[in-house]
C-alpha cells in the first residue's frame, strides 16, 4: 500500500511505499518548476519492491508533477532497478567531462607574476594553502585555479570562512565561473561523493542546485522524558540492521562502525524499536551525530523521542547542543525543540543520478 503526504503549509513532501518487502520513503524538496531533489530512505536495505509495488510508486511519483528528480539511489540500485521497466529514465545528474585542457596542480604551482583576484575580486594570498589541491584550467590565452582540500569521499571549497579550505582564483573575474563549473566536474570524476561549497560561491554553483546545509546550535540543553535507552546487548542486533539502512552499508560494516562507535568514550549509541540516535561530546559543546526512524515507523513520533533522549543526554553535561542538516522535514523538527540555525554551507551530492518519468499517455 502505497501513499502520498503532503505536509501543511511547508515547501516538502513524501511519498512513502509500504509492502510486504519493507518500507520506501522519499522526501521532496521542490527546487524549481518542474525540479526536485529527493531525499530517500528504504528498509531493509536489500529491499525489492514487486512489481505491482514498482508501479505503484511510479504511479506516486508521477503524481508529483515533478520532470526531473535529483537523488542519491542506494548503492544496489533500488529506484533504477524499481522505475526503469515501468518507463523511467536514470542518468547521472553532474557529468563528469572536463571541458578544458587542466593540469592536476598544488597552490605552490601558482605563478607569482600573474595578477591574480579570487571570485570577490581580491588578490590573491597564499598564506596556510599547502594542504589544497585542485585544477589549473586553460582558457584561450588565460589560466584560472580551482582548489579543494581533500577529506575522504568530501571535498571543501569554504572560500570565506577564516580558515580556507578551497579558492578559486583567475586574472578576470568572469573565469571564476567557469573554473569552479570545471572543478566540480573534476571531482565526479575522481569519484568524489560530497563538494562544500561556502555561500559566497552559490552563483557560480548555481546551475547544479546545491542543497543548503545549516548548523543549528540550542542553548543550555535541559532535562526531557524519554523511553529510549542507551545501546544494550539486547538491542545490538536490531541497531546493526537500522545502521545498515542509514548508511547504506552491509552488516558487516555496519556491524564494524557500531563497534567503533561504541570503543570510543566520545560517543553514545541510543535505540528504541524503529530507530537510533548518536550523542558525541566534543570538548564543551554536544553534538547530535546522527538520528534516524526507518521509514516503517515515520509518523509514529520516534523522531520526536529520540530528539528528546539526545537533548537530556546533553543536558548537564554541555553547555550547548548543535547538530547540522539539509532536510527540510528534519529542520522543523530541530526548530520545535529550539535549535537556531547559526551558519549554513552548500552541499553538492556529487553521485546523485536524475530520473526522469516516461511520456504522460
Amino acid at each position: 500500500m502505497g501513499e502520498v503526504v503532503r505536509t501543511n503549509g511547508s515547501r516538502s513532501e513524501v511519498v512513502k511505499i509500504c509492502s510486504p518487502e519493507g518500507a520506501l520513503c522519499m522526501e521532496f524538496m521542490p527546487l524549481k518548476d518542474g525540479l526536485a531533489r529527493a531525499f530517500l530512505r528504504c528498509s531493509p536495505r536489500n529491499l525489492r519492491l514487486s512489481e505491482e509495488d514498482g508501479r505503484h510508486l511510479s504511479d506516486r511519483l508521477m503524481s508529483t508533477g515533478y520532470s526531473r528528480m535529483l537523488l542519491q539511489d542506494s548503492r544496489r540500485k533500488l529506484l533504477r532497478r524499481t522505475l526503469q521497466p515501468h518507463g523511467w529514465e536514470a542518468s547521472k545528474a553532474i557529468k563528469s567531462e572536463v571541458n578544458q585542457r587542466h593540469t592536476v596542480v598544488s597552490t605552490s604551482d601558482i605563478p607569482l607574476d600573474e595578477n591574480l583576484i579570487d571570485q570577490d575580486g581580491r588578490p590573491v594570498e597564499l598564506a596556510g594553502t599547502g594542504n589544497m589541491m585542485g585544477l589549473c584550467v586553460e582558457l584561450d590565452d588565460r589560466r584560472a585555479w580551482a582548489f579543494y582540500s581533500d577529506e575522504g569521499e568530501t571535498a571543501r571549497i569554504l572560500t570565506a570562512d577564516p580558515k580556507k579550505t578551497g579558492m578559486i582564483v583567475a586574472t578576470k573575474s568572469e573565469d571564476v565561473g567557469f573554473a569552479a563549473d570545471q572543478l566540480v566536474r573534476f571531482l565526479v570524476a575522481v569519484k568524489k561523493s560530497w563538494a562544500v561549497f561556502s555561500r559566497d560561491m552559490e552563483t557560480h554553483i548555481a546551475c547544479y542546485h546545491p542543497t543548503p546545509a545549516f548548523r543549528m546550535e540550542l542553548e543550555s540543553p535541559c532535562k526531557y522524558e524519554h523511553s529510549v535507552a542507551p545501546l544494550s546487548k539486547a538491542t545490538r542486533k536490531a541497531t546493526v540492521a537500522l545502521f545498515s539502512e542509514y548508511y547504506d552499508e552491509n552488516r558487516y560494516a555496519a556491524g564494524a562502525r557500531l563497534r567503533r562507535l561504541h570503543r570510543d568514550a566520545a560517543y553514545t549509541v541510543y535505540v528504541t524499536d524503529g530507530g537510533f540516535v548518536i550523542v558525541r561530546f566534543d570538548k564543551d559543546m554536544g553534538l547530535l551525530y546522527d538520528i534516524y526512524v526507518t521509514p516503517a515507523r515515520q509518523g509514529e513520533g520516534l523522531g520526536d523521542e529520540l530528539m528528546r533522549c539526545a537533548i537530556d543526554a546533553i543536558s548537564g553535561r554541555a553547555p550547548m547542543a548543535y547538530l547540522h542538516t539539509s532536510f527540510p522535514r528534519a529542520r522543523r523538527l530541530y526548530e520545535k525543540y529550539g535549535f537556531k540555525e547559526t551558519s549554513s554551507h552548500l552541499v553538492l551530492r556529487l553521485d546523485e543520478i536524475a530520473l526522469t518519468p516516461p511520456p504522460s499517455r
